[in-house]
């Protein structure tokens, strides 16, 4: 009896580990078996436009919100156009400038962040923007998805203008800090990106027009004109209209500058955006289609040149490059159509020109990285305008350039980045692939044979 026990003893340990062995195998099957199916899921989710900061916003808020009777009785008189909290002057503007059809309100005047007057143009599909009148920003941008295309820091001071350092400020008549940078105008005291971008504007016209598809897309068309303030900074006369549309994926704005004086003057002209992307440490930001033109960096060491040629960088450069740092530089002459920044969810946001060789051939990217710590990680800064080559008003004259801002369902460096690895790839087998060469007739010298 004894002899079994031991014998039992023996054996049941030895059982137990080949159990154990066989269920971690089994676990380890049925994960393998899990990950592809976790992968495929993934893939067919549908993606999120942008990181959207209203949704911690909403979670913090009461399970009731947006539908208690007051606030469905707030949104019906919006929809209707009858906003009792806006100022007598908003109202006013309402009343001349607003524009609906009774399903869709296109164009309504309100009144703002920091009680700034704005008008918002609402596309038949459900997306819309914001525009302030107080610096012609563009300071929201909703897809019909409800994803934002434009980042605005939360903690933007909308006291006296709408914030430069968010949405899609105009920049005239200079583009960046001036000095030795390109878009300088040359004036001691112009601020930077002008002064446009913080002068009240006025509405000129509102109304609709068929795009291509037939949707009746809204616009409003904005005037500035010169006054003491500008005139301290530039002394120049002028008149500014900028007509800013809404289609379904595409934010056009046609700008007209006129001279209205007697002496000629240049100036730079254009848009710089701060497209909403997803965390640019942890996801892939891409800039696209900045291919065989000109490259100013201005982040460079002052030692080292700043103006070079993008088909001297390597192949992976030119065609593509991550947004992973400070970034400061200006393209000149580029492609009209193929430029822009993927955001890192699956879409790009294009930034076109659609007035060819004289409309709007220059782009500039910018990022200040950690010098803004709250804000560089959530958006990705595309310019489109004149910044290299000023353009120039003769005395009684206008020049108008259109451009566009387009969100695409697309991401380009993927494919740029799969041709860059198989390009590596070749040159590295071609680098060991030495030829064989046969030494046995060779004439060797004497204290090699």
């Amino acid at each position: 009896l004894a002899s079994s026990l031991s014998a039992s003893r023996a054996v049941a340990p030895r059982a137990s580990r080949a159990f154990r062995d066989a269920r971690s195998s089994a676990r380890r099957t049925a994960r393998r078996a899990r990950a592809p199916a976790r992968v495929a899921a993934k893939l067919e989710d549908t993606p999120k436009f942008v990181r959207d900061s209203r949704d911690d916003a909403k979670a913090a808020q009461p399970p009731d919100a947006g539908r208690t009777a007051a606030d469905v009785e707030a949104f019906i008189a919006d929809l209707s156009g009858d906003a009792k909290g806006d100022s007598p002057v908003t109202q006013t503007l309402n009343k001349e400038f607003g524009l609906s059809d009774g399903a869709t309100p296109f164009v309504r005047v309100r009144d703002g962040r920091g009680s700034l007057t704005k008008v918002t143009l609402t596309h038949p599909s459900g997306s819309y923007v914001d525009v302030y009148l107080k610096g012609g920003n563009v300071a929201s941008w909703v897809l019909a998805s409800g994803g934002e295309v434009l980042y605005v820091p939360d903690d933007a001071s909308f006291k006296k203008h709408a914030p430069t350092d968010g949405g899609n400020p105009v920049c005239f008549p200079q583009f960046g800090a001036g000095g030795e940078r390109p878009g300088s105008v040359g004036a001691a005291k112009m601020p930077e990106d002008g002064f446009a971008n913080r002068m009240e504007w006025r509405i000129g016209e509102t109304g609709t027009y068929a795009s291509s598809d037939g949707t009746s897309c809204p616009f409003v068309t904005l005037e500035l004109t010169d006054d003491d303030s500008s005139r301290a900074a530039f002394n120049h006369n002028f008149k500014l209209t900028q007509e800013i549309s809404l289609e379904h994926n595409a934010l056009k704005v046609k700008m007209t500058c006129a001279n209205t004086g007697s002496t000629a003057f240049e100036y730079a002209i254009g848009r710089k955006a701060h497209i909403a992307v997803s965390d640019v440490r942890e996801g892939d930001v891409y800039y696209v289609g900045f291919e065989d033109c000109v490259v100013l960096d201005n982040c460079l060491h002052p030692t080292k040149p700043r103006v070079r040629f993008t088909k001297d960088l390597d192949a992976m450069s030119e065609r593509c490059f991550k947004l992973d740092g400070p970034t400061d530089k200006v393209y000149l002459a580029t492609e009209d159509l193929a430029t822009g920044v993927e955001v890192g969810t699956g879409c790009t946001v294009f930034a076109q020109n659609l007035s060819g060789e004289r409309g709007c051939v220059d782009r500039a990217v910018f990022n200040p990285w950690e010098a803004s710590p709250k804000t560089y990680r959530w958006y990705a800064g595309l310019g489109i305008g004149n910044f290299g080559k000023l353009r120039v008003a003769e005395p009684d004259t206008k020049s108008s350039t259109e451009i566009q801002y387009k969100v695409v369902d697309s991401t380009p460096s993927i494919g740029i980045r799969e041709d860059f690895e198989l390009f590596e790839k070749v040159n590295a087998r071609n680098m060991f692939a030495r030829p064989k060469i046969d030494l046995s007739n060779a004439e060797l010298p004497d204290d090699m044979q």
